[in-house]
């Protein structure tokens, strides 16, 4: 792996526990928080579809609501996220929205309630829709193998993939073989790669969630309707439920660009922007996978047409019953990204399953019954949950990508909206648990300044990760060990001084050990501008032909990277004068001076290897 990959490597990708993104977790001061008050009547400016209401009219608490809202303005307030949106509507009507922190912290900007988001994967279930609606016209059918429509699957390792594998992630296909989005011309394109690669298993053997599997969809759709994806979706599903707040593509000259929320990447106390209006779009063109720009609002009409069973107000008919069906249907036991583990609900007695681009909360106790909620979350922290058998919908979302409070929110929600008063007194915590309890942090290698908190929950240890999801311990038949409860390959050992105190936690994943020491991460030093101007300029990558640019970016020294979305922050230097970078510290830099001073190059230090990087002239 070349130098420039490497570091585009480190920024999106950290390591991985139980599946999920353990970015670097740094201390920043947090600003103060902004928090709005929903209206009491309904607002003619919206064209939402929906009335506000007291929530006493509809059968809630008021004070639950405070709670459920104070919950999200706690996890603000803790840094698990930038800003949020939050809505409740039941039997038709708002009886919560709120508007939470920063639209763009950089520029000072409060989240404001209809704010549009990038809702990334929340697309799949509008290409579902589209797919369902041409099976419903004779023009696609479930069983069609997928070379029907695209030349690029007729050979011997694609051959057998159908549109039912792609709509229920069994199709094989990889999560994404994108490497440098700028490259692709058409969602074509993007088919045709995951055409040629071919999938990783026989198809339909097992559920592998796969953004190629639903580019390759949308590909389908285009080849059997005959027109571009933005069509489809604008002429089929936004006009005809009034989705007015919804954008297909979006380019710099969109009237609606400027009430886009920029985006951020990282972990607690630790966001990094990557995207703002200002920058160029994130797509070129639409996408199956993702690609759509929403709010809330506007896509709780889209729930409300599938708890209507496929109608408009139950008047206009969509799709058919049998199409409605046949999606909310479940397929597969829903699994984590690239592991066997179960996707991790915070809904009690209820296990995730994944439909025809639905994912779908099964009860436990009774599996052949319907869903008791139906849904589906997007990677940058966005996710909507439908109960209709309650006539209720939440919408949740986010601009934070890497962190979990979409799981963390729904025992809140849980806790006080579907089961009020249930909790009952907080469990004692046993005396043999107690010596564990508290704050464990990495002070070098790839966890760094990463604080992982053990808590009790119910009675038992729990791991508060960096990211804000709590997960449950269960200990092990190995002795001195406690695994993650959604994911036994994960699990954490303790260390204890001659008098009997716990110095020390060890998180073990998959082969790899990581030690914590007790006690919170250290305050990191202000960067002394004036001291670190000599690093920043151009450095060339000779094997790739690629310049990197060392820069100043919110108050540290980072490395921007072309086409990479995010600037690498780095942290200040080690007594080797190593400058580890945060997304992931087992990647650091060391800048190489003359002996008059000047500096000469840096040194990228991975564990392929050391790689030097001269300086050059911009």
């Amino acid at each position: 792996m070349d130098t420039t990959k490497r570091l585009r490597h480190a920024g999106l990708v950290a390591l991985v526990a139980v599946s999920l993104a353990m970015a670097a977790c740094g201390r920043l001061p947090a600003k103060e928080a902004t928090h709005t008050v929903a209206p009491t009547q309904a607002a003619s400016d919206l064209h939402s579809g929906f009335a506000y209401a007291g929530p006493d009219s509809q059968g809630l608490s008021a004070e639950a609501l405070q709670q459920l809202t104070d919950e999200v303005q706690g996890y603000f307030d803790d840094g698990l996220l930038v800003g949020a949106e939050l809505v409740v509507i039941k039997d038709r009507h708002i009886v919560l929205h709120e508007a939470i922190g920063w639209k763009d912290r950089e520029d000072d900007i409060p989240m404001e309630r209809n704010t549009l988001f990038n809702i990334r994967s929340m697309t799949k279930p509008l290409v579902g829709t589209l797919a369902q609606m041409l099976i419903d016209e004779g023009k696609l059918a479930l069983d069609d193998p997928v070379a029907n429509y695209l030349p690029s699957f007729d050979n011997s390792k694609s051959c057998d993939i159908t549109i039912e594998h792609l709509l229920t992630h069994r199709s094989g296909l990889p999560l994404t073989l994108l490497e440098n989005w700028p490259d692709y011309t058409s969602l074509q394109e993007i088919a045709d790669q995951a055409g040629g690669h071919g999938p990783d298993f026989s198809p339909g053997t097992k559920f592998q969630y796969s953004d190629s599997g639903s580019d390759t969809l949308g590909a389908v759709l285009e080849k059997a309707a005959g027109m571009p994806l933005e069509i489809l979706f604008t002429e089929r599903i936004l006009a005809p439920l009034g989705m007015t707040d919804t954008i297909t593509l979006v380019d710099k000259d969109h009237p609606g660009t400027e009430r886009i929320c920029s985006a951020y990447i990282g972990t607690r106390s630790n966001w990094s922007r990557y995207w703002s209006p200002a920058d160029e779009p994130v797509y070129g063109f639409s996408m199956g996978s993702q690609s759509l720009y929403c709010t809330p609002l506007d896509y709780a009409r889209f729930l409300a047409f599938w708890m209507d069973g496929g109608t408009v107000g139950g008047e206009q008919r969509l799709l058919s019953p049998q199409a409605v069906e046949r999606a909310l249907l479940p397929a597969s036991e829903m699994k984590q990204l690239g592991a066997d583990a179960d996707y991790p609900t915070e809904f009690p007695g209820l296990k995730v399953h994944y439909g025809q681009m639905w994912m779908l909360y099964i009860d436990e106790s009774a599996p052949d019954t319907e869903p008791v909620i139906f849904g589906h979350g997007g990677s940058d922290g966005t996710a909507a949950w439908v109960w209709p058998a309650r006539d209720l919908m939440v919408l949740y979302f986010t601009q934070s990508r890497g962190g979990a409070t979409v799981i963390r929110l729904e025992e809140a929600i849980d806790r006080l909206l579907i089961h009020p008063g249930a909790e009952g007194q907080a469990a004692e915590v046993p005396e043999q648990l107690k010596p564990y309890l508290g704050t464990y942090t990495a002070h070098s290698g790839p966890l760094r300044n990463q604080e992982y908190t053990v808590v009790a929950q119910d009675g038992h240890l729990a791991v508060d990760l960096p990211q804000g999801l709590v997960v449950n311990l269960e200990e092990a038949a190995e002795e001195g060990r406690w695994t993650f409860a959604i994911d036994s390959s994960a699990a954490v050992s303790f260390q204890w001084d001659e008098t009997g105190q716990v110095v020390a936690m060890t998180l073990h994943v998959a082969e790899e050990s990581f030690e914590l020491l007790r006690g919170e991460a250290l305050a990191e030093p202000e960067l002394d501008l004036a001291v670190v101007e000599k690093y920043l300029g151009f450095y060339r990558d000779k094997e790739n032909d690629h310049t990197v640019e060392v820069v100043i970016h919110n108050g540290r020294l980072a490395i921007e990277i072309p086409d990479q979305l995010v600037k690498l922050e780095l942290y200040a230097p080690d007594e080797e004068g190593r400058w580890a970078i945060r997304l992931n510290p087992s990647v650091s830099i060391h800048f190489n001076e003359s002996a008059d001073g000047q500096v000469m190059s840096f040194t990228s230090h991975t564990p392929e290897g050391d790689f030097v990087s001269p300086r050059v002239e911009e």
